[in-house]
């Protein structure tokens, strides 16, 4: 497997946090993966065999070929893999993708969408420029350069775009309330503005930031204990952390790492 990461350049990382490549060839093998709800938003190519998506272990359907996806806030969505992976990802900054195209972002939330009918003629050229480009660093170039076209006709940064990456930057950790207080407005406005900017409301937001860096924690450091992962995440006590993970990943949290490795879900798709 190959996994490649280049964080945005300074000028349009108000809007994009990062781009990433992931490549691995499957052959004939079928993996897949559980997502818990996740607080992320973002463009993603598929430049070799698309995704398979399934719900609550419903049937699964086929990824467009480039979708835009939003914040998830359930549990119980399953990536299918097979063949040779090749994917590009544009992931954006809280607020970033509603300033570029103005977007309700809570018609994304649980969802992924092709990125013509989000996007319609602001897209024209993107995908086009991210197939043709010679290999990763050519397609963060050309992402780019379309970022920046884009963010020259955006609404001016707010104090809700910086308490939002704020919001990112601490993990979940900050008290709503102090983070409304650094954006300028008062508590309802902060809530019902960051939810219609970011898809989601502040207060369930850091609740996935908080699982996302406990899960990550526990997939770089396997030798640490989940006490201290649960403290140095933000958790009051390990039976909070325990329930926001069956309430957000629909599982405790070992059984959900131990399904991410994805070791009990590897068939062959020719037995399938």
């Amino acid at each position: 497997m190959e996994i490649l990461s280049q964080l945005a350049h300074a000028e349009i990382r108000r809007f994009v946090r990062s781009f990433g490549q992931r490549r691995v060839a499957l052959s004939a093998v079928c993996v897949t993966t559980p997502l818990a709800a996740r607080p992320d938003q973002f463009i993603e190519f598929y430049l070799g065999e698309r995704y398979r998506i399934s719900v609550d272990n419903g049937p699964s359907t086929l990824a467009p070929d480039a979708a835009v996806v939003g914040p998830q806030t359930r549990p119980g969505l399953r990536l299918h893999m097979s063949g040779d992976i090749d994917v590009f990802t544009i992931r954006f900054q809280p607020t970033g993708f509603h300033r570029l195209f103005g977007v309700p972002m809570p018609t994304l939330a649980d969802k992924g969408i092709a990125i013509a009918d989000i996007l319609g003629h602001a897209a024209t050229g993107l995908e086009d420029a991210i197939r043709s480009a010679d290999g990763f660093h050519a397609r963060v170039v050309a992402a780019q350069q379309w970022v920046e076209k884009r963010a020259l006709r955006s609404s001016r940064e707010s104090g809700l775009d910086y308490a939002a990456r704020l919001l990112v930057a601490t993990r979940g950790r900050t008290r709503i309330g102090a983070i409304a207080d650094r954006s300028g407005l008062s508590l309802r406005q902060f809530q019902r503005r960051f939810t219609a900017e970011v898809g989601v409301s502040p207060k369930f937001y850091a609740r996935t930031l908080r699982l996302e860096a406990a899960l990550a924690a526990r997939n770089r450091y396997p030798e640490r204990s989940w006490t201290t992962i649960v403290h140095d995440a933000g958790y009051a006590d390990q039976a909070h952390f325990i329930r926001d993970c069956q309430l957000l990943a629909g599982a405790t949290p070992t059984a959900f790492v131990a399904q991410m490795s994805g070791v009990a879900e590897i068939f062959n798709c020719e037995t399938a």
